[in-house]
C-alpha cells in the first residue's frame, strides 16, 4: 500500500531497534525521512546507516534519553530542524522494569517505570505538538499493552503506567484534533522485539527449541498466555500498524485504542 508519506519526516522515539526500528522501515520503504531518536548514539547511528542503505530514504540519528527532562525534546528540536518541519511522531521506547506485586515495590521502582514510560511519552508529546501545528498537523502513536486489559500482579507498575499513556493519547486527540493532530495508541501483546532477545535465548537453550518457538512454547506454559494465533508477535507487524496510523491512510481515526496481540484472551 503506498502510504503517502513521501516527503514528511516522522520522529521515533525508541527507533533504533524492536518495533520503532520496524515501523521506520516501513516509512522509509515509502519515502518518508526518518530520525530515529535513542539513548545509545553510536548503536543509533549505525542502524540510521543500515536503514538508509536498504531504503535509499534520508535517515538520521539523534540521541535523546525520554526519562531525562530536556533531552528527548532537544533530540526532537534538531530532528525538526533537519527538515524544517515534522509530520509525525511514535513513542515505541519504554520497558519494562522490575516486575513485583505492589507491595514488594519501593518508591524508586514507581519513579523509574514513571519516567521510562509516562515521562517519555509525556515529553516527547509535549515537544511535538507545536512542531506538528507548525506543519498544519500531523500524527502522533503512542504504545500501550494489553495487559491493561488484564491485571497481573507483578505487572502493576508497568500496566499502571501503560494505562495512564493510553488516558494522555486519548487527551491529545480531544485537544488538539481541531489543529489536525491526530494521535491513536497502539496495545501490543506478547511481541518478539530486540528486547526479547536475551529471554529467547535462555529459553531456547532451556527447552531444545529454536528462540521463536522456544518463546510460542513459554507463552503457552510459562506465561499462561492465551493466543488466538497462538504465537508471539513480530516487530515488523506491529511497524506495519504503526506506519498505517501515522499516514494519512489513517486519516479519520483518533483517539482509538488499538489492540495488537494475535487475539490474546483476558
Amino acid at each position: 500500500m503506498d502510504l503517502g508519506v513521501k516527503g514528511k519526516i516522522f520522529a521515533i522515539v525508541g527507533g533504533t531497534s524492536g518495533m520503532g526500528y520496524a515501523t521506520a522501515r516501513v516509512l522509509a520503504a515509502d519515502g518518508a525521512s526518518i530520525a530515529l531518536i535513542g539513548r545509545n548514539r553510536e548503536a543509533g547511528e549505525k542502524r540510521a546507516e543500515t536503514l538508509a542503505a536498504e531504503t535509499g530514504a534520508d535517515v538520521r540519528m539523534f540521541a535523546g534519553d525520554g526519562s531525562q527532562p530536556g533531552s528527548v525534546e532537544q533530540a526532537l528540536n534538531a530532528a525538526a530542524g533537519w527538515k524544517g518541519q515534522l509530520n509525525g511522531l511514535a513513542v515505541t521506547a519504554g520497558p519494562m522494569l522490575e516486575l513485583q506485586p505492589i507491595a514488594d515495590l519501593s518508591d524508586e521502582a514507581w519513579r523509574a517505570y514513571f519516567d521510562v514510560q509516562v515521562m517519555t511519552t509525556v515529553r516527547a508529546c509535549r515537544a511535538a505538538i507545536p512542531m506538528l501545528e507548525a506543519a498544519g498537523g500531523g500524527t502522533i502513536v503512542n504504545i500501550s499493552a494489553y495487559s491493561i486489559h488484564s491485571q497481573k500482579p507483578a505487572f502493576v507498575a508497568y500496566t499502571a503506567m501503560k494505562a495512564a499513556i493510553a488516558s494522555l493519547t486519548k487527551n491529545i486527540a480531544t485537544t488538539y484534533g481541531g489543529a489536525g493532530i491526530r494521535a491513536n495508541t497502539v496495545c501490543p501483546g506478547f511481541v518478539a522485539t530486540d528486547a526479547a532477545d536475551e529471554m529467547a535465548r535462555q529459553l531456547s537453550q532451556k527447552y531444545g527449541l529454536p528462540p521463536i518457538e522456544a518463546l510460542n512454547k513459554a507463552m503457552r506454559e510459562e506465561f499462561k498466555m492465551t493466543v488466538a494465533l497462538d504465537r508471539v508477535g513480530r516487530s515488523e507487524e506491529l511497524g506495519e500498524l504503526i506506519g498505517f496510523l501515522l499516514s494519512s491512510r489513517a486519516g479519520y481515526l483518533t483517539g482509538a485504542l488499538i489492540n495488537c496481540d494475535g487475539g490474546t484472551q483476558f
